[in-house]
């Protein structure tokens, strides 16, 4: 790959007095590459690496639909609120993840083999849309819509009676375009249906072999598996005009999304992601495992070269310094560096042309691990610099280079002796390098103190394990320990809240704001920027950018119930039973009731007469915490939970933790105004702008608004303010 030679003046960038300036290269500033040959061109906006050689990695046909990584199985899709869901093509049972427990559970009542309403025979793909699950049930010949609300057959569709089929359909997989359209394989007719978001066949895409897994990327362009003797991915037009077929994974890459999870061959699932970061591997029936099979190690070409653009220092006759790489050089590989100067720019021709004496500063890269090489430049003084390097390998592994920085121009301790040492060229020279070893670590030296700051920032700190931990250190400043177990974006979003709200420690605003953090449940990361409080929007993920995100309304919970809120007083003649006042039982302090007497190690011996205070020495100093029952359930974020509230919690209360379950029990699992609410009346619709049903209802009286009636003979008369069409 060739590109265009362009002179881009490297801005300059302040710094103290007797420091170089530099280019730096990597994936953000751009490589400014002017050739490149054996590289992986699709990598480019990562680092620099061996392109794969042909027939080697991921294939395209693998995963069960999956096409190499890019989507998820087409037995799995996503849910409206980013729930997982997976259906088992023999069993035709319907699953869906638990993200708290870490395991797929089988959807109750919906799915196993028949031909009943909620039963599925041969099952294959399953999309999402809405509040809808779409599944291909192969064996019953239809798509059969489920509502997640009660999981209910809602429709079914299939081609019309016009649609000309040389054979029974059998559809296969579904995707959804952004229009709403639905685009389903046909294996048997060798086509693909479109229907649109009514459910009305609008034809056929017609001219694959045996098509069955399809996908369509965010510049909505059709990804279609066809099944022949040699399976291959086509890449298409939604309309079918154009088509050609694809041979590795990295050619896609860019055109899909990334996937919140790991898809690993044959359809193998990694969802630590959804596990609190932890490993968690599942097999494509969504069981889970150890660890997944054995994936072959990708084969690399040989050789690969980079060459720069010539760089320019804007510096006449200019003595380049050094050269840093940053990056890894695994054994069995290793990569050649040259550099070559000149005062003018000289075409790529005659740069290819250059012999290899011609070239300047050859160091070879071997045994990189994750660190920074550094070389002098040994060309001689020029306004221009090319860079060039060859990456070898023996096809087992690749170096990857991840930045390059090109200080220029030389600023050697040399200026500080007497002049004699300059006197001669090659002993100027000379001096230069060997005063270079030592100018090196000074530079170095002032570059900490200079960065010193960041040691201070939450979010800058280095936070590695051992002696390198800022994090932990800086916490320590604030009586802070920091559990080792958390996710390091965790750490620092406690450590900079904590900071924020030291103030408050011991204060039941302060544990409310630290339960939020430590939940993840702050408004700053679940709402959109630019919106207000009541109007946020779920975070994207794994799906292609919309411009009108859907609105969730969330609101944080308040998590904390305060018991003297509990309190109902009654009175005589004031107060009545039920609702507005309750009477107090043995749970209180355990004094005699009337119903039952004195008992030995049933009543408390209490000498103080004032039981109309004793419900306020009771509940004034308690309260409640509310949490999901997922911390509940495992014993390393019970213990992390407790301690939390045990350090931030007023030192004169005591505590009740709850664990609120998905169940809806008044009293029990539920408080009205804490952590459940009564829905408000829904808002009328529009006919044709969504289905009517048990939570949709009609708007006002149509004729309030000078429009039609809906209620014939009492607000409407047909053919003066309504018509039936």
């Amino acid at each position: 790959m060739v590109m265009s030679t362009r002179n881009r003046p490297q801005p300059r960038v302040p710094q103290p007095p007797h420091d170089p300036s530099w280019w730096h290269l990597d994936a953000r500033t751009g490589w400014h590459a002017q050739q490149t040959e054996g590289l992986d061109r699709y990598r480019l906006g990562e680092m620099l690496t061996l392109a794969l050689a042909p027939g080697s990695g991921r294939s395209l046909t693998d995963g069960l639909g999956s096409f190499g990584g890019l989507t998820l199985p087409s037995h799995l899709t996503w849910g409206p609120d980013w729930s997982l869901y997976l259906l088992e093509a023999g069993s035709g049972i319907l699953k869906s993840f638990d993200r708290c427990a870490c395991r797929f559970e089988a959807v109750d009542c919906l799915g196993g083999k028949g031909s009943g309403a909620r039963n599925f025979t041969n099952p294959h793909g399953i999309a999402i849309r809405g509040d809808t699950l779409y599944v291909c049930d192969t064996g019953n010949r239809r798509i059969a819509l489920i509502s997640l609300r009660g999981y209910l057959l809602r429709s079914e569709w299939r081609p019309s009676l016009e649609a000309a089929l040389d054979h029974p359909w059998s559809p296969y997989d579904l995707a959804f375009d952004r229009a709403g359209r639905l685009y389903v394989s046909d294996t048997a007719n060798r086509c693909l249906h479109r229907f649109n978001s009514g459910g009305v066949w609008l034809g056929m895409v017609e001219g694959f072999n045996q098509p069955s897994e399809i996908a369509i990327d965010c510049q909505e362009r059709l990804y279609v598996l066809e099944k022949g003797i040699k399976p291959h991915v086509v890449r298409t037009t939604l309309e079918g005009n154009s088509r050609e077929i694809l041979r590795s994974p990295a050619e896609a890459a860019e055109a899909f999304p990334e996937l919140p999870v790991k898809v690993q061959a044959e359809g193998w699932l990694e969802l630590g992601s959804l596990c609190n970061g932890k490993p968690a591997w599942f097999d494509p029936q969504g069981n889970a495992r150890a660890q997944p099979p054995q994936v072959p190690a990708p084969a690399y070409l040989h050789q690969g070269i980079y060459l720069s653009e010539p760089l320019d220092s804007g510096i006449h006759q200019c003595q380049w310094h050094r050269v840093v790489v940053t990056g890894t050089v695994p054994a069995g590989s290793r990569v050649r560096l040259r550099t070559y100067s000149a005062e003018v720019p000289l075409p790529l021709s005659q740069i290819q042309a250059l012999s290899e004496e011609s070239w300047s500063s050859r160091h070879t890269l071997h045994d990189l691990r994750d660190s920074d090489w550094e070389g002098l430049i040994t060309a001689p003084p020029g306004r221009y610099l090319w860079l060039s390097l060859v990456f070898e390998s023996n096809a087992e592994a690749t170096p990857s280079v991840e930045a390059l920085r090109i200080e220029f121009p030389r600023i050697s301790l040399r200026r500080y002796l007497p002049a004699i040492f300059a006197e001669d060229p090659a002993g100027a020279d000379f001096t230069d390098r060997l005063l270079s070893l030592f100018d090196t670590p000074l530079r170095q030296i002032e570059r900490r103190l200079d960065e010193q700051a960041a040691l201070f920032d939450p979010m800058a700190t280095p936070a590695a394990a051992g002696r390198g931990d800022f994090l932990g250190w800086l916490a320590s400043w604030i009586g802070l320990e920091l559990d080792r177990q958390w996710p390091e974006a965790r750490r620092r979003s406690w450590l900079k809240n904590a900071a924020a709200t030291l103030h408050q420690r011991g204060t039941r605003v302060g544990l409310h704001r630290k339960l939020l953090a430590y939940l993840g449940m702050q408004p700053e990361s679940r709402c959109c920027a630019g919106s207000s409080p009541s109007t946020s929007c779920r975070p994207a993920r794994g799906r292609c950018p919309s411009t009108s995100p859907p609105l969730c309304y969330w609101q944080p919970p308040p998590l904390i119930l305060e018991h003297y809120q509990l309190r109902r007083w009654l009175y005589l003649d004031k107060g009545r039973l039920g609702d507005q006042a309750v009477l107090w039982g043995r749970r209180i302090v355990n004094r005699s009731q009337l119903d039952q007497g004195a008992q030995v190690s049933g009543s408390q011996l209490i000498t103080t007469q004032d039981p109309l205070r004793d419900p306020f020495h009771v509940y004034a100093h308690r309260f409640s915490v509310f949490v999901p029952a997922c911390y509940g359930r495992s014993e390393s974020l019970r213990r992390a939970l407790e301690q939390l509230i045990e350090t931030e919690k007023p030192a004169h209360t005591r505590y009740e933790m709850i664990y609120v379950e998905p169940r809806f029990r008044i009293g029990f699992q539920s408080s009205i105004g804490l952590d459940a609410v009564v829905g408000r009346y829904p808002q009328g619709v529009r006919l044709g702008d969504g289905p009517l049903g048990r939570a949709t209802v009609l708007d006002s009286p149509p004729h309030k608004r000078g429009g039609p009636s809906m209620a014939v003979g009492v607000e409407a008369r047909v053919g003066g303010s309504t018509q039936l069409n």
